[in-house]
């Protein structure tokens, strides 16, 4: 995510022929779950495979300078997911998930009584769902484990109450501290997309080497008034995650590159559920080159 101010940032694969991620069809792209036929695989394309992520991040340039970074962590003894945003190691993404879901479990701190901590690793804020008991992080779906993009198993409504299981509230933590009171984002839609298309480069070829991708596209709506009217919704992010159409020029293999772009948008008419929304571009970063490198994680928020 990006830094916030007032309102609060959080943070569809079928590939040409449409086929399973399996490991026999996708090479060095981990497989973590056995779906029915048709479904995908959703966590192995929402991260870099192990792989290729041991060694490499995805980065965004602007004039020839770096304007953005995506580095890579899967940690499969505890189920997390951590995206890190800048060589320094924090701030962060990080993700859950169980056999169900991929849950939202962390993201980095914007603005807080007028101080921006984004780039500050004791700082963050936490989904909970305010059950006192090892579930409690299990709160903020963000997609299927398994799913169809475009299909209506990809669709999540998480709502604000406290007595439901999944909802959308989320603890504030400043220098360590949690901060009081508990908040939550209203009503929010997660939508896997049908799949689309881009370019990213790949700088392991000299010269770099542009490679087409396929790209499953995330909806995430939120501070919606109204279930299930995206309408009464005032901010929307779109996240799109990348994995190789066909295998990659530059080694032969298939690859997932995980993270590659984001867009936030803001809603013209404040959300009004009985009005058409009127999204407008408000920030995005794009994340297209497959460069050399790794960080250490810096996380010492809690």
């Amino acid at each position: 995510m990006r830094p916030i101010g007032v309102v609060l940032i959080f943070c569809a694969l079928a590939v040409a022929a449409c086929l399973p991620l399996v490991p026999d069809s996708f090479g060095q792209i981990q497989s973590t779950i056995s779906c029915q036929s048709g479904e995908w695989d959703i966590l192995s394309v929402m991260m870099m495979d192990p792989g290729l992520a041991s060694g490499y991040h995805m980065e965004g340039l602007t004039n020839g300078l770096p304007s953005s970074y995506v580095y890579t962590m899967w940690d499969p003894s505890q189920s997390k997911i951590y995206y890190v945003k800048n060589p320094q190691g924090n701030p962060w993404d990080i993700n859950i998930y169980d056999s169900n879901y991929i849950y939202q479990s962390v993201t980095e701190l914007g603005m807080w009584h007028g101080v921006n901590h984004w780039n500050d690793p004791t700082s963050c804020r936490k989904f909970l769902n305010g059950a006192q008991n090892s579930t409690s992080e299990l709160s903020m779906r963000w997609a299927p484990r398994c799913a169809v993009p475009g299909g209506n198993n990809g669709t999540l409504w998480n709502p604000p109450p406290w007595t439901q299981p999944n909802n959308t509230n989320y603890a504030t933590y400043v220098g360590q501290v949690r901060q009081r009171p508990v908040q939550n984002l209203g009503y929010s839609e997660l939508k896997l997309l049908p799949t689309s298309t881009m370019t990213i480069t790949d700088h392991r070829a000299n010269p770099p080497r542009p490679v087409s991708i396929t790209t499953l596209p995330l909806e995430y709506f939120y501070s919606c008034s109204v279930s299930q009217n995206s309408n009464s919704c005032k901010s929307l992010e779109v996240f799109k995650y990348g994995v190789d159409t066909g295998v990659n020029p530059v080694d032969n293999v298939k690859h997932s590159y995980g993270w590659v772009q984001w867009r936030f948008f803001t809603n013209a008419t404040q959300g009004n559920p009985d009005l058409p929304a009127v999204w407008v571009l408000s920030n995005s970063s794009l994340s297209d080159q497959l460069m050399p490198g790794q960080v250490s994680i810096n996380f010492q928020c809690f």
